[in-house]
């Protein structure tokens, strides 16, 4: 009984994984892409808020994607990107939806 429940669990687990979205295994993003990434939302978050210094919210940025999960980090720093073109009262919320996008895949 035992077996056939284990044959069950592991075919369960197979046909999930065949079934995914392929999107799901995305790889991450590379590293000259994550730092352009940040760049461009640094550059916007210092001109919108003028305490907020380039170099250390790089850094920041930096290492909060390293965090993401891999298959989010592309979408992230294509969401920094668009962050990075906003105008400063678009620019909170889309600094939001990029936070959510890297914890969540929203």
């Amino acid at each position: 009984m035992m077996r056939d429940y284990l044959r069950f669990v592991v075919l369960g687990v197979f046909l999930a994984g065949a079934c995914s979205d392929k999107d799901e295994y995305k790889p991450g993003a590379t590293v000259t892409e994550i730092n352009a990434g940040c760049k461009s939302y640094c550059a916007k978050a210092s001109e919108c808020n003028k305490a907020i210094r380039p170099e250390s919210c790089e850094q920041r940025c930096q290492n909060r994607i390293n965090r993401c999960r891999a298959d989010e980090q592309a979408d992230t720093v294509n969401d920094l990107h668009a962050c990075g073109a906003d105008t400063c009262g678009d620019f909170a919320v889309c600094a939001i939806g990029t936070g959510l996008q890297c914890t969540f895949g929203l």
